[in-house]
């Protein structure tokens, strides 16, 4: 008797776990705008151009054309920059996230992002 309680116990505690992870936000690309403008100048600054053109927004996209065309304009290769994002201001389907970008811990430039959120999922929406 004792080992099924057990073994209820521990199936129990496997199944709460499954349901957390499930709920999770999904990703940087579905979380919030703070998340996605960090991720989003993370992989930039890192010269990912693929991860970074996932995040854009499609009339960005269609603005620039196809990715190679971003490779060759945004994105630049710092890997050793670090990005913080401040908290978002959302009105809508639109929010604004300040960040900061640093090198060496010296704050090199504040980027205010913009982003939209298309399909359920936050886009960077560049001027």
């Amino acid at each position: 008797m004792r080992k099924i309680i057990v073994l209820a116990c521990i199936l129990s505690l496997l199944v709460s776990a499954v349901v957390l992870v499930g709920c999770g936000s999904g990703g940087s690309s579905s979380g919030t705008p703070e998340s996605v403008a960090k991720a989003f100048w993370a992989a930039a600054l890192k010269g990912d151009s693929n991860t970074s053109w996932a995040m854009l927004s499609k009339s960005i996209q269609t603005g620039l054309k196809n990715k190679a065309a971003w490779a060759k304009s945004g994105v630049t290769n710092n890997p050793t920059a670090t990005v913080e994002a401040g908290k978002a201001t959302i009105t809508g389907d639109t929010a604004t996230v300040s960040v900061k970008i640093k090198s060496g811990g010296t704050e090199v430039t504040t980027q205010e992002v913009s982003l939209v959120k298309e399909g359920g999922v936050w886009k960077v929406e560049m001027p």
